[in-house]
């Protein structure tokens, strides 16, 4: 990417999620992808799922793998939670019922885009109804395009067996 300002060429500055213009020094943010994924440069790994280059990028300031053809990403485990919560604040929250849980990736077996290993496929043990993908020996989880979104709208369960408890304990407060 070139500067706007000079013409030099940009870094990308991956834990700000933006390009600096090492010679004039300004700064410039990419237009987002359809998931909100900002991307910054390409990256040495290939998606486990069309084997396509992942992209380095971030999404509300969390660094993360994301493949622009699958629109898949790849997530450390450390950050799942810290990352839906941030998406959960900014997005509406889903209504209805989650969609049904496809098996279509139930069953299938990917390498990890890290270290090759094969990752274990499991469900995801919140909200909506996803199958997720993770290495332990890299500490990374892999969803699957919309997933994220999936997982971020589905309603919060724990909340919702909190107030049931709170309920239960205090009737009078539920009338």
């Amino acid at each position: 990417m070139r500067c706007d300002n000079c013409g030099a060429n940009m870094h990308a500055d991956l834990e700000r999620g933006l390009f600096l213009c090492g010679y004039c020094g300004s700064e410039s943010v990419p237009p987002p992808e359809p998931d909100g994924v900002l991307v910054l440069s390409d990256s040495q790994e290939r998606c486990p799922v069309c084997a396509k280059p992942l992209s380095n990028g971030s999404l509300d300031s969390f660094c993360l793998k994301y493949c622009k053809n699958c629109r898949g990403m790849l997530i450390l485990m450390d950050q799942l939670v810290a990352l839906l919560s941030t998406v959960r604040s900014r997005r509406a929250r889903f209504t209805g019922a989650p969609p049904a849980r496809s098996s279509a990736d139930a069953d299938r077996r990917l390498r990890c885009p890290s270290c090759g290993s094969e990752m274990d496929g499991h469900p995801y043990g919140g909200g909506g109804n996803v199958n997720v993908d993770s290495c332990e020996k890299c500490g990374v989880i892999w969803l699957d395009g919309s997933e994220l979104r999936r997982m971020a709208a589905a309603p919060d369960l724990e909340q919702s067996w909190f107030a049931q408890q709170e309920a239960e304990k205090d009737p009078d407060q539920s009338r």
